[in-house]
């Protein structure tokens, strides 16, 4: 299993969350929230001594979130630190690699992503 644990941004609900896309953010403003999310993933990567070694066989994702958002809500953050793991962590983030992805609540003020091999 590979574990990622990452810091949540200052207002990270209004931000990130679904509902901030249904409100119609603008395209340049999600490009941003996709850089912004992107380069803080493969910061954590490196300062978390992960390997940089695309994983060769399907994988699930497990986020563990704790803020104030509806699970749900949270599916907009998920698929940008997604995105920041391809290449590092996964080959591609299409059905041939990812075949699941699971959103649990826990108790600690962080993100943590779990990649797991897919049974």
């Amino acid at each position: 299993m590979i574990r990622l644990v990452l810091e949540y941004p200052q207002h990270y609900a209004r931000q990130f969350g679904m509902n901030s896309l249904y409100a119609g953010r603008h395209w340049s403003v999600r490009r941003r929230d996709a850089e912004y999310w992107h380069a803080v993933v493969q910061a954590e990567l490196a300062r978390q001594h992960i390997p940089r070694r695309p994983l060769p066989y399907p994988v699930e994702l497990t986020f563990r979130w704790c803020d104030r958002c509806d699970l749900s809500n949270e599916a907009y953050a998920a698929k940008m630190i997604e995105d920041g793991l391809k290449g590092w962590v996964l080959e591609d983030d299409g059905t041939r690699y990812v075949k699941a992805i699971h959103h649990v609540v826990h108790s600690k003020r962080v993100i943590i992503v779990e990649v797991t091999k897919h049974e």
